[in-house]
């Protein structure tokens, strides 16, 4: 009688290692499979936000400088003042414009202020080009004040318009800002018959040119003796009170700018990771 083979028992030996090096040969490709999975890099992120502040002798004094250390607390700032200046001096292809009144910079590398001492004026200070402090600072948003000079000048509504569209248009020309407020003149005694004539120009410019404004006569009264003894400068007490009153509505302005910065960030992530 023929015997009958266990060909399962026989061949178990086999397989059972056979079934081992399958099982770990699989288990290399699933892992080799996660290992050559590339991640996407994730976008750089987004320089924080900084700050061009730009002004004539009304920010060479206390309220440029109290504007500066309030913005300096959230913000990288660059500060820029030029006593007698109006917006066209600051723009290339304009003549330059020489301060002889009083000149500030406050910047991370500079330091440097002039003013009048004891009589003395100060040394003259070459006003320097928007266009060359973009491109050095390279700021996010810009703070402007200025025009309160128109007031007591022989220009048209033209020529101020066309100063005003060139002067916003030379700020988002290196695509770097996205944020442009401006704190228009405070009040004035001895040019308030003018003054009215410069808002209104800034407030139409600002809804054609999309930028935002701050009417500093909200907030300040000018009173001969009290706030000041030229009828346009205020002492240093009532330009900190100028400061301090307008601080609240600025941080909403540029809170804003710094919202869409943030915004356009996310949108340029979700691009780069599609």
């Amino acid at each position: 009688m023929p015997i009958k083979k266990d060909w399962s028992r026989l061949l178990q030996p086999v397989l059972l290692p056979l079934a081992f090096v399958v099982g770990i040969g699989s288990f290399i490709l699933v892992a080799d499979g996660k290992t050559k999975k590339t991640p996407s890099k994730p976008a750089p992120d987004a320089p924080p936000p900084s700050i061009l502040m730009i002004g004539d002798s009304l920010s060479c004094g206390k309220f440029g400088e109290a504007i500066q250390m309030h913005l300096a607390l959230r913000h990288r700032v660059s500060a820029y003042a030029s006593c007698g200046s109006s917006p066209e001096h600051w723009l290339a292809g304009e003549p330059d414009f020489v301060t002889k009144c009083g000149y500030r910079q406050r910047t991370s590398d500079s330091d440097i202020f002039t003013d009048w001492v004891n009589g003395h004026a100060p040394r003259p200070t070459r006003t320097p080009k928007l266009a060359d402090l973009i491109r050095k600072h390279k700021p996010t948003m810009v703070v402007v004040q200025l025009g309160t000079n128109w007031m007591d000048r022989n220009l048209s509504d033209d020529q101020m318009n066309n100063y005003l569209g060139r002067f916003v248009d030379e700020a988002r020309r290196s695509g770097t800002v996205e944020k442009i407020v401006w704190i228009a003149p405070p009040d004035s005694a001895r040019l308030r018959k003018t003054q009215g004539r410069v808002h209104q120009i800034l407030r139409r410019a600002a809804t054609r040119k999309n930028f935002d404004i701050i009417d500093s006569r909200n907030v300040t009264h000018y009173v001969t003796g009290k706030t000041g003894g030229d009828g346009i400068h205020y002492n240093s007490e009532s330009s900190e009170a100028w400061a301090r009153a307008i601080q609240r509505d600025l941080d909403a302005k540029l809170a804003v700018g710094v919202r869409e910065k943030k915004f356009s960030q996310l949108k340029r992530d979700e691009t780069a990771g599609n």
